[in-house]
């Protein structure tokens, strides 16, 4: 089995025909590698735009490519080309979603199909990269943390620059490589769900009476006895997630209760947590959440109790 990390550069510009803002690819960088992780081939190419004819100043930054660069390029339909047949029947790994994503705009716009004729398996080398190490995906681990929390020398390598990129994205898998863990991460893309999946954008839920909520989602247990704890006040939405103090009904503790509702495409995600009593005071302004439909009255009494 042949494996290829992709990275791609991109730059953010505004398009009449969509009326609205496309990440433009301007850069691709390949690195091609078999089951032992030895490199069989690289392949970097610029892409010349089509879209936005300067690179917005950030880019320029970052990348170090000039508007003279890209000139010299070829468009993105020959350079995709070129690259679909590089690649050839391999497991795609990107550091990330974030290629993927753009990589399926950009095939949308110049192509109007959002798939991906080379993907048949899809592999996020960053999850597994913080699955290997233990950590929370919640944290996004970037390429060149990730290189230095494995000890990884980056002298040498140009930052956001394809190429670069994914040989360095490669050390990071030589270093954590596990086959077995690696094909578990492993995902059929030739299915119309990965692309659902893939395109699904995660929604914080900041309505109680959402449908997607459970009465249970909104009780909280007593920290020192284990007891179901009433409701002092209404709900306030801060940061994001929903507040209110909490009173045990057995020995009496109070605490503010703290919940967030994510909607992903696998369903919501209820994320709880308590908090001492009295609310820390640096809080961004509050703004009063209606009470939820189908919650008796007599669960919230007065903070005189």
């Amino acid at each position: 089995m042949k494996y290829v990390i992709l990275d791609l550069e991109w730059n953010g510009t505004y398009s009449r025909k969509k009326k609205g803002f496309l990440n433009e690819i301007i850069e691709f960088g390949a690195v091609k590698f078999d089951d032992s992780l030895e490199i069989i081939d690289t392949f970097s190419a610029l892409v010349r735009p089509q879209v936005g004819k300067k690179l917005s100043g950030k880019v320029k930054t970052l990348t170090s490519i000039t508007n003279e660069e890209l000139a010299q390029g070829r468009q993105f339909m020959q350079v995709q080309s070129r690259f679909c047949k590089w690649a050839g029947e391999s497991v795609l790994l990107t550091w990330g979603t974030s290629d993927i994503l753009t990589l399926i705009e950009n095939y949308r716009y110049f192509c109007g199909s959002e798939k991906i004729p080379f993907l048949t398996a899809y592999v996020d080398l960053q999850r597994y990269c913080e699955d290997e190490l233990g950590r929370e995906s919640a944290q996004q681990m970037g390429l060149s943390t990730a290189a230095q929390l494995l000890g990884i020398d980056e002298d040498g390598v140009e930052h956001h620059r394809a190429l670069d990129d994914s040989l360095l994205a490669l050390k990071c898998l030589q270093k954590l490589y596990r086959p077995e863990d690696l094909a578990a991460h492993m995902q059929d893309a030739c299915q119309q769900e990965f692309y659902d999946r893939m395109l699904f954008k995660t929604v914080i839920i900041s309505d109680l009476n959402n449908p997607n909520i459970r009465r249970s989602d909104l009780l909280f247990r007593c920290e020192h006895c284990g007891q179901t704890a009433r409701r002092l006040e209404p709900w306030s939405l801060r940061n994001k997630s929903f507040r209110a103090p909490f009173e045990c009904r057995s020995c009496h503790h109070r605490f503010i209760g703290r919940v967030q509702f994510k909607l992903k495409y696998e369903g919501m995600i209820v994320r709880k947590k308590v908090l001492p009593w009295p609310a820390p005071k640096k809080e961004e302004a509050v703004s009063e959440v209606p009470e939820v439909s189908g919650v008796p009255e007599e669960e919230v009494v007065s903070a005189e109790g």
